[in-house]
């Protein structure tokens, strides 16, 4: 995050990546009574009066070390004289060209002061709209800098004047402080929530990837309000309405935004209340068709409708099928059949990659062992690892439960991690690859090529194979340069002592130019397209000495 600090109002400190004060100014100057002589270059913990000091550090700020964003705190400032000052700090993450963090803005606003009021509800201590508008300002500049979306909610509590005529102001204030709370705990460590007085709320969600994702928040939210808030034995349930607004698209400034934001949510009410709309119709049929099949993929694995297809990977030499790749399909009663490249992205983001990857490899024992018993042996079935199960703590036992009810044996699996997988925690990633290799299970590198594998831990990892993504095989006849990396990676992967596969293969001249360069396997369409179960066998055992060469 790139922050303009010269344009925040109110006292500011600014520190460098080491927590390690660089300037402040003359707001922070007349708060504290330091000079800037006599506070440049202390680390700001210096600063902070014990517990609060204490907890600040070993929380907030360890966030701040793991994270780019925005956090508030609850602080204990000692000033030059020894006195204490109370307040809230808010602290702005600044990144350099790299995108690293290169220094922390901290704007610190005194509860002792009027200031409280100009910047902070006080009855949820939350940022009001005031301030709400300063930093999604700097996230609007931000976002254009880098080419970002973010999106803003503004939430409105339902018939919330019954509740404060039937209840009291106070109850109806001690409500708002709960749902603050319960709104806050289901955020991302990046979004900020504000109070914008009444009964309303704001969240701001920096880099979406997807506009509709902001949907999937707002759900989130909504769901946490539902179990009922205990007002003194006093039940009440809420609903409210949301408005969504994404930039950019919906507002060129942050009032503009907020002004789109509250539109989408009086349609919302004006509809009926308990429920959301986007400002772009658009985004929001987008939004309804991403969660319906969000809610029809939760079902769609009781309703058996997956289904995997097997792509034969042969012998480049000799044409012999020695395993196969196994591809989910989604057999849709409405839609027919579904490729994965249409909901496996959903299921990445939503989570429900998990149940899935484990039923594509349970599916895929299962069928293996099953050919195995009726002759067709010496298969290796390759199943692909998400992200989400490859760092998963309990992938060995589920691989393990695997293996024992489906009675395949680990030599016949093959688990296929992407290049960008393996390279996010070198050392977790070399664990978890050499205790899956323990088992007994052949490991390969997929996509390789499209990454940023270094060779100096290529050679630590516990590897099999690797599978050269199919970008480069397209153009491998007409593109040298293709040529040379495919060339090169071969050779590489044979002074490894690795074996090649090589995906996407179309026609005879890749083929005829891959076996030349000695790659060990091939997969593609000029052997097969991907095969439900029955035609792959039928394959199989049709071709038991070679294909055509």
């Amino acid at each position: 995050m790139s922050i303009d600090h010269s344009s925040i109002s109110g006292a500011v400190m600014v520190t460098d990546s080491e927590q390690r004060i660089v300037r402040i100014n003359s707001a922070f100057s007349a708060l504290t009574g330091y000079s800037h002589e006599s506070i440049c270059g202390q680390l700001s913990s210096q600063l902070y009066a014990k517990p609060q000091q204490v907890t600040f550090i070993e929380s907030s700020e360890l966030d701040i070390m793991e994270h780019k964003g925005i956090w508030t705190s609850h602080i204990s400032i000692k000033k030059e004289n020894g006195d204490i000052i109370k307040g809230f700090q808010t602290t702005i993450s600044a990144t350099d060209n790299q995108d690293k963090i290169s220094h922390y803005i901290h704007i610190v606003e005194p509860l002792e002061t009027e200031k409280e009021a100009n910047s902070y509800d006080q009855n949820t201590q939350l940022p009001n709209r005031h301030l709400f508008k300063g930093i999604l300002a700097q996230e609007q500049e931000n976002a254009k800098r880098k080419g970002f979306q973010l999106g803003v909610l503004l939430i409105d509590i339902d018939h919330f004047k019954l509740i404060n005529d039937s209840l009291g102001y106070t109850k109806g204030d001690e409500l708002l402080r709960m749902v603050a709370e319960r709104l806050e705990s289901q955020l991302r460590g990046n979004d900020m929530i504000a109070s914008f007085g009444s009964n309303q709320f704001a969240v701001l969600l920096p880099d979406l990837a997807h506009p509709e994702d902001a949907s999937i928040v707002t759900l989130k939210l909504m769901r946490s309000l539902e179990p009922a808030f205990d007002l003194d034995g006093q039940e009440v349930f809420i609903t409210t309405s949301t408005g969504i607004v994404i930039f950019p698209g919906d507002g060129e400034d942050s009032e503009s935004l907020l002004q789109n934001a509250e539109k989408s949510m009086y349609n919302v009410k004006s509809e009926g209340r308990n429920g959301y709309q986007f400002f772009k119709p658009s985004i929001q049929s987008s939004a309804i068709n991403r969660l319906s099949m969000e809610s029809e993929m939760r079902k769609a694995i009781e309703r058996e409708e997956f289904v995997l297809h097997y792509q034969p990977q042969v012998d480049t030499e000799t044409g012999r099928v020695l395993g196969m790749e196994a591809l989910i399909r989604w057999q849709h009663p409405d839609k027919g059949m579904v490729p994965p490249f249409h909901f496996i992205p959903l299921a990445e983001d939503t989570g429900m990659i998990g149940p899935i990857g484990e039923w594509v490899m349970h599916e895929a024992c299962r069928q293996n062992k099953a050919w195995q018993d009726t002759g067709l042996t010496g298969l290796k079935v390759a199943v692909n690892l998400s992200a989400r199960q490859f760092s998963d703590r309990q992938l060995l036992g589920k691989v393990d439960k695997v293996l024992d009810q489906t009675g395949l044996h680990s030599s016949f699996l093959e688990m296929e991690i992407t290049e960008s997988i393996i390279m996010n925690d070198i050392e977790s990633t070399i664990s978890q690859m050499e205790h899956l290799s323990e088992m007994g299970l052949d490991l390969a590198i997929d996509d390789f090529g499209t990454g940023y594998s270094s060779l100096n831990y290529l050679k630590r990892f516990p590897i099999n194979k690797l599978k050269i993504d199919k970008s480069f095989i397209d153009d491998v006849i007409k593109s040298t340069n293709d040529a040379k990396i495919v060339a090169a990676i071969i050779g590489l992967s044979h002074n490894l002592s690795l074996k090649v596969i090589c995906e996407g293969v179309e026609d005879s001249d890749q083929h005829n130019w891959l076996r030349k360069h000695k790659c060990n396997e091939i997969q593609g369409y000029y052997f097969s397209k991907p095969l439900a179960a029955g035609e792959f066998e039928r394959f199989v055992r049709e071709n038991t000495s070679t294909l055509k060469l």
